[in-house]
């Protein structure tokens, strides 16, 4: 059993065993906690932080302890207080710090308090409630129809949960209704009962060796005698299958999973029964950890030397690690593409878990979490957990378990790793913080930077920020230090580190390349920034070009591509057109769900016989797919057209320019159709394709060394959406695509395609020229009252009609203007950009405010509005 977790500062004002809890529940229904009396035989086992099943009307749920109390003081009648049902683990789930950011959470982001504490229980952990039904006993003579079939069921079968009727009676209409009739008619009774969690520890046989070492080595000779007969070829194989089995074992300290030994040596069942026979070796049976890292190769690495720009950084964050600067425990990294920020992130984490504390490294995008967990492992190998939602939820299990019993210090993962049960936490660190990916887009919306920062503040330990293109949110707090608690030390990493001059020679060698770098010291070399050419797609139409690809791309393509380098081509925008168009009566190919132009999809999943599908129209808000039109539905003309360009058209261009060149694509929709086997980033990095297509995922984090050009097809996607944050998206982008170009020993080149040449995020990404960008950015923001100078709250109404929606964000204005402090704190209300999403019409009404739970706290907010403190866009 996993020893408990500590209890300081739990529960010093009560008893020393209270006879009530309060208990959040695991649902977003129910916001508040509700009371529960703890039963005799759980008195002193149940903990602020330990998960319990609880009734709830009816049925039973799960939920996290909050709080325990002795309620007489303030309920005076504690008769009708039901209690707990069980206790699901004896160790608490939630840590007291994970239990106080819980409360920060569902304060800061109007979140009911149970849903705050779902973030930090895996998925699966908890059991879920099953309704069940049986017969009272009533005469259930004279029913026919839906009536009569359900009443003949369950007399047949007798007590049947709802899934069970729910497979048996889909089919027939209006069932569930007469079964609610029959439970209210008295004729059937419906009881609510726990079914056990969906995962749970898996347990496998074990083979420990139970011989000396002198009688290992006399089985081994036994084994090794050469056999006679007309059988002897057989029985030879069957004694070295034997022997390589203990080998096997003696070489892993006599312990070792029957499975996995029996794949490596091809023992067969009836050999492992003949070892233990002979009593060489003992079965047993122990738990086994179900871990998504076994299966990574990686070779342990030494830490390289620093070069100055790094040092100059490690040493202010080690100086603050240390104690010796307490004043300054937050960071803000700037480092270009390539600088070596992962390094300090390295330096950080191994002077946190030598003084026996966690530290936890977040990534933006699910699809980067296996190359970081792979560089941490080769640093710190057997230290490493990797979670993020798209695990197995046991391999998630185990891992938060594993976290949780203290063996593995350091978490990797995207945004949901910030929720994982350290003990001691000494460090968080956030690569690419700048990412949208960062802020939660289903409730409770939570801003994980925001998050880290307050739970950093918490718990005493160090944050580290690192990115190329920092968000304008991180850059006003680095501004402010020195003026307030919360603010972030700037520290730069000014200059993109090529390599260390012995590592460059060899490969220069091996490779047979050689390339100019600008020497720091003797042992180090820098590589300049890639240059950037902004091709004014406007000439190129004049020019006669109606192509893809500007002259100066293609002809940069074709030496790529004849000089055996690599290319990536940068398109945010998937699908093949993104509007299908009749040139008679100019009508748009809608969504009918969302109103928004259907996608032309040219490479659609292959069916279920295994052929490919035809192409399809696809919306890119609701995944809705329809069959391409031949005729226009409007007017029937034949004269049906394809606008626009995705990812899909690119590729298609590529290989009728190109047809030799070899080219993968990586948006969402190649990333759902492949498996894990056909892992195309790594053909790429493996060199077996010559160029890669896709969207903002190629954007972040790789470290492709022989990608020496970085086309942009289109720097205007997005460019002019009405959101506030557009320029800042579109600059970031263009300037971390960039960074891909020129990371290795050869130079790099990138070439931006754009309508709009003078756009200032084109201009200023073209100088990589973040500081003009974020001052002039930052002026804008300033004028207009935006954030980072003041913080937004977005409500949503949705409904089925329109009026209904903006009813209620029409009354949500009412009470903002009587709370704001002026009138121009309150936009709106209006219909979102996207108005429509699911059949669904969309109103929204902002507020400004420095202090949203204070402005929360004042509003009486209906159910079924969404709530979005710091909306990650205001579309």
């Amino acid at each position: 059993m996993i020893s408990q977790i500590g209890k300081r500062g739990t529960m010093e004002a009560v008893s020393a065993h209270p006879e009530f809890a309060e208990v959040a529940l695991l649902t977003q229904a129910v916001k508040a906690p509700l009371t529960y009396r703890v039963p005799p035989e759980l008195e002193g086992r149940v903990q602020a932080g330990a998960i319990v099943a609880v009734p709830l009307q009816t049925r039973w749920t799960s939920g996290v302890v909050v709080a325990l109390t002795d309620v007489e003081a303030t309920h005076p009648s504690t008769e009708d207080i039901r209690p707990i049902k069980a206790l699901l683990d004896d160790a608490p789930a939630l840590t007291p710090a994970q239990l106080a950011l819980a409360y920060w959470i569902a304060a800061e982001y109007a979140a009911p308090l149970g849903r705050c504490c779902a973030l930090m229980v895996p998925p699966g952990f908890t059991p879920r409630s099953a309704a069940v039904y049986r017969l009272t006993g009533a005469t259930t003579a004279g029913f026919s129809g839906v009536n009569a079939t359900l009443l003949d069921t369950l007399a047949r079968l007798g007590p049947t949960t709802e899934a069970r009727l729910t497979r048996l009676m889909g089919r027939q209409r209006g069932w569930r209704s007469a079964l609610n009739r029959l439970v209210e008619a008295g004729l059937v009774e419906r009881n609510s009962v726990m079914t056990p969690p969906r995962v749970a520890p898996t347990r496998a046989t074990v083979a420990q060796l139970i011989v000396s070492p002198a009688t290992l080595e006399v089985a081994l000779q036994t084994l090794a005698e050469p056999a006679t007969g007309p059988r002897a070829a057989g029985a030879e194989r069957t004694a070295a299958r034997r022997a390589a089995a203990l080998r096997y074992l003696g070489a892993r300290s006599g312990l070792a999973w029957a499975d996995w030994m029996m794949a490596e040596t091809g023992l067969t069942r009836a050999d492992l029964g003949w070892l233990v026979d002979r009593s060489y070796v003992l079965l047993g049976d122990a738990e086994r950890w179900r871990d998504p890292l076994s299966d990574v190769d990686y070779v342990a690495r030494e830490a390289p030397p620093l070069t100055g720009d790094q040092a100059r950084a490690w040493e202010a964050i080690q100086s603050t690690l240390a104690g010796r600067d307490p004043g300054q425990r937050h960071f803000l990294i700037r480092g270009v593409t390539g600088s070596g920020k992962t390094e300090i992130y390295m330096r950080a984490v191994a002077d946190v878990v030598a003084r026996g504390e966690a530290a936890i490294v977040l990534v933006p995008e699910i699809s980067l979490t296996p190359q970081t967990a792979r560089r941490f492992l080769e640093r710190f190998p057997g230290k490493v957990a990797l979670i993020h939602s798209r695990l197995r939820p046991g391999e998630r299990l185990d891992t938060w378990r594993r976290i949780r019993a203290g063996e593995l210090p350091i978490v990797v993962g995207a945004r949901s790793a910030l929720f994982s049960p350290v003990q001691r936490l000494g460090l968080i660190v956030l690569d690419e913080e700048h990412d949208a990916s960062y802020k939660q887009s289903n409730a409770p919306y939570y801003d994980a930077r925001r998050v880290a920062l307050r739970y950093a503040e918490a718990t005493g330990a160090t944050l580290i920020q690192g990115s190329a293109t920092p968000s304008l949110e991180s850059w006003h707090l680095a501004r402010s230090e020195g003026e307030r608690a919360s603010a972030l030390r700037l520290l730069q990493l000014p200059n993109r580190v090529r390599g260390h001059v012995n590592r460059i020679a060899d490969q220069q060698a091996r490779l047979g390349l050689s390339g100019a770098a600008i020497r720091e010291t003797e042992s180090v070399a820098y590589q300049p920034l890639p240059d950037v050419s902004v091709m004014d797609m406007r000439a190129e139409l004049r020019g006669g070009n109606a192509s893809l690809f500007s002259g100066a791309l293609r002809l940069a393509l074709g030496e790529t591509l004849r000089r055996g380098e690599q290319a990536i081509l940068f398109l945010n925008r998937r699908g093949s057109a993104s509007c299908v168009l009749c040139r008679d009566c100019g009508h748009v190919v809608r969504c009918p769900n969302d109103d928004t132009p259907l996608t032309l999809h040219t490479a659609a999943a292959p069916t279920s016989g295994g052929r490919p599908a035809g192409p399809t129209l696809k919306c890119h808000q609701c995944d809705r797919t329809e069959a391409l039109p031949t005729r226009c539905p409007a007017c029937q003309s034949s004269r049906v057209r394809y606008i626009g360009l995705g990812t899909q058209r690119v590729e298609q261009a590529l290989h009728e320019t190109f047809p030799a060149a070899r080219v993968v694509r990586w948006d969402r929709d190649a990333a759902a159709q492949r498996s894990a086997a056909d892992n195309f980033l790594q053909r790429f990095a493996n060199r077996q394709a010559d160029v890669l297509v896709g969207t903002q995922m190629i954007a972040k984090g790789l470290d492709l060394p022989m990608v020496t050009l970085v086309g942009v097809i289109l720097a205007d996607v997005g460019l002019f959406l009405p959101d506030f944050r557009a320029s800042e998206r579109v600059f970031g982008l263009i300037e971390q695509v960039a960074g891909r170009a020129g990371r290795g020993l050869l130079p790099g080149r990138v070439i931006v395609q754009t309508y709009n040449p003078d756009h200032p995020a084109v201009q200023f990404a073209a100088h990589h020229d973040v500081d003009g960008f974020t001052t002039a950015e930052l002026s804008a923001r300033r004028a207009g009252r935006l954030p980072p100078y003041t913080r937004l709250i977005r409500f949503e109404a949705i409904d089925a009609l329109e009026a209904k929606a903006r009813a209620a964000t029409e009354q949500i204005a009412r009470q903002l203007r009587r709370a704001c402090p002026t009138p121009e704190d309150v936009i709106g209300p209006a219909a979102a950009y996207f108005s429509r999403r699911a059949n669904q019409y969309r109103w929204q009404v902002l507020a400004r405010t420095n202090a949203p739970a204070e402005l929360l706290a004042k509003l009486s907010i209906p159910d079924g509005i969404i709530v979005d403190v710091d909306p990650g866009s205001v579309l």
